[in-house]
């Protein structure tokens, strides 16, 4: 059985170091990253067998798409490892509410859609692991 695992935020920094990691022990990667071309480059640094994805992890849509799409290309996701995140790091009294508001759909609401996706595949294999990074700001 393939042992297949998607990395949202595996493009840089946790994410990629993950990927490196599994890439080397066999797992066969979906790299996920909301630009393209930067996940095509990570995936392509790892080897053949790996694909790239681009997906907005604070939308749902593009959430469920993504995880059609890697099962559709790569099989079932066995493993979710989440290290996607953003940081406005500033001091409190100045940043701005609709920073606020993108750093909590990013890494927290997106998380979340990504362990609910995730989950409902694991639940039909009766097996699945996932690992989530947690920024903080």
């Amino acid at each position: 059985m393939a042992k297949v695992c998607a990395i949202f935020g595996g493009s840089r920094g946790i994410g990629r170091a993950v990927a490196q990691l599994l890439a080397q022990k066999g797992y066969r990667l979906a790299i996920v990253a909301r630009n393209l071309e930067v996940a095509k480059a990570a995936a392509g640094e790892l080897g053949g067998g790996h694909l790239a994805f681009s997906c907005d992890v604070a939308k749902e849509h593009d959430v469920q798409s993504t995880f059609e799409e890697i099962e559709k290309h790569l099989g079932r996701v066995n493993f979710l490892v989440n290290a996607a995140g953003i940081n406005r790091d500033s001091l409190l009294v100045r940043t701005k509410t609709e920073d606020m508001i993108a750093q909590l759909h990013t890494n927290l609401l997106g998380s979340m859609l990504t362990c609910k996706a995730a989950v409902k595949t694991m639940v039909q294999q009766q097996r699945g692991s996932i690992v989530n990074e947690v920024l903080l700001v």
